[in-house]
């Protein structure tokens, strides 16, 4: 979200573009570790999870110190010397910066997926046991997710980013949440999660119903943002109190012996 506000993406596709790439590719880390019983932290030896949050960091100090409506509204060429902007592609050169910085994120997000993928389909586990299209289906459910903005009418998309923006994050958060518990528990995590059911329905809704107005597809949305929210937080709750019981341990606090 910080980093949609330096780059004043504002209602629009791009912001979840960001947040769905990121999003994805995280679970693709647990999907990872889900198959393998390795959670990857780096690719290579320089580029990892410290690299990212000290580079995030960085960045988040110099978009303090400088105007960001002129770095980002502006196109990329205007902050390029001539000679090398002229140079460039005029898509690429005439591309707004922050449609420029948004497209890299997600080329580094893809890679990031991609090598995920690679090691997981050559991993012995998945290979000898002939997993791979099992493996392959866990993405069904997180990629409708990641895809249902570019579902729901633009102008909706426009006012009510924050909503839409919030479901999702709370879907996969959730799914996260499931495969990262059913790995280390050593159970199925099924390929198609049902909970993103009533929201992938009602962005049906909103687009082909003529009927629906916009206030009422603000109510539908939100309210959609209170179930999910209740269904993450009794969730989470159960499988604490699962796990807590069959370790015999208390979550805040030691348990005394005896």
């Amino acid at each position: 979200a910080s980093a949609a506000g330096w780059s004043r993406l504002g209602g629009s596709l791009w912001y979840f573009v960001m947040q769905c790439s990121l999003q994805f590719a995280f679970f693709t880390a647990q999907w990872e570790e889900y198959y393998t019983g390795i959670l990857p932290h780096a690719t290579g030896k320089f580029v990892g999870v410290t690299e990212v949050n000290y580079g995030y960091g960085l960045t988040s100090f110099l978009m303090a110190c400088i105007d960001r409506d002129a770095f980002w509204g502006n196109t990329l060429a205007s902050h390029l010397p001539q000679s090398l902007a002229s140079s460039l592609p005029p898509i690429i050169a005439n591309t707004e910066t922050r449609h420029i910085g948004v497209s890299c994120w997600l080329l580094m997000n893809t890679v990031l997926v991609l090598l995920s993928i690679r090691r997981v389909l050559s991993h012995s586990n998945v290979a000898t046991n002939k997993l791979a299209i099992p493996a392959l289906c866990k993405f069904l459910t997180p990629g409708l997710l990641a895809i249902s903005p570019w579902i729901l009418p633009a102008h909706f998309v426009q006012n009510h980013t924050r909503y839409i923006s919030v479901a999702i994050g709370l879907m996969m958060s959730l799914m996260t949440k499931k495969i990262i518990v059913f790995s280390m528990a050593k159970m199925n995590y099924a390929s198609i999660q049902l909970d993103i059911l009533p929201f992938m329905l009602c962005c049906l809704w909103i687009k082909y119903d003529d009927n629906m107005t916009e206030s009422g597809a603000k109510a539908v949305m939100g309210a959609l943002c209170l179930w999910h929210t209740w269904r993450l937080l009794r969730w989470s709750n159960m499988a604490i109190f699962q796990i807590c019981e069959k370790l015999d341990i208390h979550c805040f606090s030691i348990k005394k012996k005896g």
